[in-house]
């Protein structure tokens, strides 16, 4: 027989600008008509608008490459978008173009700050920021928000920075992990800086190892040509697993709710984790990813699990576990925590649930009920409560963009940072095309591991 203790977190506290303080806003969409756009964008701001939290002064531009109505951009569900929409013609080539964007955006005054949103393929990010600092939209009123990957590795990521920086500020720039905005993920920072009963214990004295997975039963959903040039390593270990890693690992703040400083906080985390060492990393590719993809040869990931070490005195010693997989049995998103064994007791495992059914689990020992002295295991289980509506991340993305709220982002430094983790294993890879397990779609990730080269 087991046992649960079930508890709800009956009290969430944010600190919430109210929608008269936010300042007037033109989110400008560049690629309006695309799937993140259709599935994840114009869903969340028909959200925020519901919720009454847009600015009380906004409005929306499309960008298009041909003439479209705005009940043709406006996806069902998000009509409620229709009296703040506009659209906008472009060639995103076309300097003209640019120039009859910025009479637009002119014409609302220095009053609005605008955001560009880059809702398009990598490669068209550099030629619109250069289009846009080529007739002045690089103003101290203009904000970007960029999609990853922030480059294929450290080098060419360095570069992509250095181009931005030579036409926008750092702080005009917001690199999106929407990871990081996921609810459960901002309330590590918070439940660490909080309790003291575990804050005090947050250190390689206790905590014997620490393992950050993220599996999705899904492939790679038609991103051919995405997935070919990035893989699972750049895509998903880059940005979401080792920003997760540094959420953990980071000193918790002693004022929870210091924007400024979770960021630099991330940063001194991931700059202390050792480049990761290939002989510790697995890669694997479910069976028919190459028919997918239409390339025989193909090499690339679609499964990871890397080990890392921190060079940090807290974490001397303790094996880092990151693994994530694509068309595995079940989606989930965790971070697993696990406390040292003593003589006397079992280990205690601490679960940060991000996806789905978010919460903070925690394994307990204690005496079965009985005459017998037997040990069992209890978990204390930390729950939203369902009944409530937890905000989608690209919501959070959007609101803190419009308040200037960097803790959400990636800072180009935490990038860069997260590059060179990863380095040694992508100059390995790409040298070495053996080492690849092939799986069957729908495996367990414990059958993934368990397959041979």
């Amino acid at each position: 027989m087991s046992y649960w203790l079930s508890f709800n977190l009956v009290e969430l506290r944010f600190i919430l600008i109210p929608m008269r303080q936010l300042p007037a806003t033109v989110l400008v969409i560049f690629g309006i008509t695309g799937d993140l756009s259709h599935r994840k964008l114009l869903p969340a701001l028909a959200e925020i608008k519901r919720a009454g939290q847009l600015p009380a002064k906004f409005k929306l531009v499309g960008v298009s490459r041909r003439k479209i109505l705005k009940t043709q951009v406006l996806p069902e569900g998000c009509t409620n978008l229709a009296d703040v929409l506009e659209t906008q013609t472009m060639d995103v080539t076309s300097p003209e173009d640019y120039e009859k964007l910025k009479q637009k955006l002119d014409a609302y005054g220095r009053n609005y700050q605008i955001i560009f949103y880059f809702a398009v393929p990598p490669r068209a990010v550099l030629p619109i920021v250069r289009q846009l600092a080529g007739v002045g939209l690089n103003q101290p009123h203009t904000k970007l928000l960029l999609e990853k990957p922030f480059g294929v590795d450290h080098q060419s990521a360095k570069e992509l920075i250095s181009e931005i920086d030579a036409h926008f500020k750092e702080h005009q720039v917001f690199r999106i992990d929407h990871y990081l905005a996921k609810e459960m993920a901002q309330n590590i920072t918070v439940f660490l800086g909080s309790n003291t009963i575990f804050r005090d214990l947050w250190n390689n004295q206790f905590i014997e190892s620490i393992e950050v997975t993220a599996l999705e039963k899904i492939g790679i959903e038609g991103r051919i040509e995405l997935w070919e040039s990035t893989g699972t390593l750049r895509d998903f270990v880059q940005s979401h697993l080792l920003q997760l890693t540094a959420l953990i690992l980071m000193k918790p703040c002693s004022d929870i709710f210091d924007f400024d400083e979770i960021p630099r906080r991330r940063l001194a985390a991931l700059n202390a984790i050792k480049p990761a060492d290939p002989a510790k990393a697995i890669r694997g590719q479910y069976k028919d990813y190459r028919q997918e993809v239409g390339n025989v040869d193909s090499f690339v990931e679609s499964f990871v699990k890397l080990t890392v070490e921190s060079t940090d005195r807290r974490w001397r010693g303790v094996p880092i576990q990151l693994m994530t997989g694509k068309k595995i049995d079940e989606k989930f998103t965790a971070i697993r925590v696990r406390f040292k064994q003593t003589d006397t007791s079992s280990t205690n495992l601490l679960i940060f649930r991000i996806q789905p059914n978010e919460g903070i689990e925690i394994d307990l020992w204690v005496k079965k009920p009985g005459l017998k002295r037997e040990l069992q295991k209890l978990k204390l289980d930390f729950s939203y409560d369902q009944s409530s509506r937890l905000p989608d991340a690209y919501e959070m993305v959007i609101i803190d963009a419009i308040r200037s709220n960097h803790s959400l982002f990636a800072s180009s430094a935490e990038v860069l940072a997260s590059w060179k983790i990863l380095q040694p294993v992508l100059e390995t890879w790409q040298k070495n095309g053996q080492g690849l397990k092939f799986y069957k779609p729908g495996s367990t990730y414990e059958e993934v591991l368990a397959k041979p080269n």
